[in-house]
């Protein structure tokens, strides 16, 4: 199965969070997918996640 984004990637994430539900835009890594849900998690400098549809994330 082919990812368009691989674990450990940074990313620009602009969009919707899954958990909080607040508009979120900042870089952060790629943790893992969700194969049934097609959505990403996302670490943060922070060290807060976050899941993302793929369509919020643009590679940096």
């Amino acid at each position: 199965m082919f990812n368009k984004f691989k674990n450990g990637e940074l990313v620009l994430c602009c969009g919707v969070g899954k958990i909080t539900e607040d508009y979120i835009c900042k870089k952060g890594k790629i943790v893992e997918k969700d194969y049934y849900y097609k959505d990403y998690c996302i670490k943060f400098e922070d060290g807060s996640e976050e899941w993302f549809d793929e369509k919020d994330l643009q590679k940096v």
